[in-house]
């Protein structure tokens, strides 16, 4: 756990605010997937399958190691019991956590364990969604009625182009707003896809992404049914700012390039009422105007952000964590 802190000031024109510094002392790992709680406090989910329970200033409460063969742990969210922490490997599963961390169930949503990518999951009350990559030309939607511990395919199907999936780089590809869900893909192709009735039936909007095997949006945040905000780029070309954001405020049909993009690569996007946040390999931006134009506030590599109250956390790639208040 953290031994010391180290406070930076970080100025531009439009913005001014106090970056506090917690350095991780041990270990190589990173965490994508961080997920807000109560009394200030937020869990994390690593690259080594260590969920942690941490207080508002990073300290470690509490830790717990799963088993080795659930490493890469890229999302989390929560249920009545505990949590669900979600693996993305070759062959995914689900790991239902009790509100100690020790493993409650194991759950692999085909049934049994077998290739399957897993990208995001999201839940809101007893309803949660799940998504993977493409098996056989459609993408892997499921959903559940009781907080995760039984799953079933979505009743429509969402056709995937070859080359065409969806990025599991910081627990933000996919969003569930009561009983609609919306979530991102890129590659060849890249869209917004949305279901108005819990994966009844699918909608797909175009986004105007480049064609890449490794372009496309990485995250999207909803504002409300009109106002979306999706980032991304090229994760091999981090300094390149161009296609690394666009904004709707029709609800998918229509989309807009931001007058001043973030100024690369970005793998997740929240927002804290109207604020944007978004992060990627070299900064942090913010929007005050729906993705409008973006300022750069930070320029660490950043993997994945958190909000807890007017409180932001970032997970960043050595391991260490950043806050701060916007």
């Amino acid at each position: 756990m953290p031994k010391f802190l180290l406070l930076l000031f970080y100025v531009n024109l439009a913005f001014a605010q106090t970056q506090i510094y917690f350095p991780r002392v041990s270990g190589k790992e990173h965490e994508r997937a961080l997920l807000p709680l109560e009394n200030k406090q937020f869990l994390s989910g690593s690259s080594h399958a260590v969920v942690r329970l941490h207080d508002k200033n990073g300290k470690v409460l509490l830790r717990e190691e799963l088993a080795s063969n659930f490493k890469e742990i890229r999302d989390l969210c929560p249920t009545p019991n505990g949590y669900i922490a979600m693996q993305s490997h070759d062959s995914s599963g689900l790991v239902l956590l009790d509100q100690n961390l020790q493993i409650d169930t194991i759950i692999y949503p085909l049934g049994k364990r077998t290739d399957l990518f897993l990208d995001g999951i999201c839940a809101q009350e007893n309803l949660v969604f799940l998504l993977g990559d493409p098996i056989d030309g459609y993408f892997s939607t499921f959903r559940s009625t009781d907080f995760g511990l039984h799953w079933e395919a979505t009743p429509a199907k969402v056709m995937a182009e070859a080359g065409q999936a969806a990025y599991a780089a910081s627990g933000q590809t996919c969003q569930l707003v009561g009983s609609q869900i919306y979530f991102v893909s890129g590659g060849t192709k890249s869209a917004l896809h949305y279901s108005p009735n819990f994966g009844a039936s699918w909608q797909e909007f175009a986004l105007p992404f480049p064609s890449c095997p490794t372009c496309g949006p990485y995250a999207l945040t909803v504002l409300d049914s009109l106002r979306i905000v999706v980032v991304g780029g090229d994760y091999t070309q981090p300094e390149n700012s161009k296609n690394t954001c666009f904004y709707t405020q029709d609800g998918g049909k229509t989309w807009q390039t931001p007058k001043r993009s973030p100024a690369g690569y970005r793998s997740c996007v929240i927002h804290l009422g109207d604020l944007l946040i978004a992060c990627g390999t070299n900064g942090i931006d913010i929007s005050t105007n729906d993705g409008k134009t973006w300022d750069q506030i930070s320029k660490a590599n950043a993997l994945s952000l958190v909000t807890i109250g007017l409180t932001v956390y970032a997970s960043l790639a050595d391991g260490s964590l950043l806050r701060f208040k916007p």
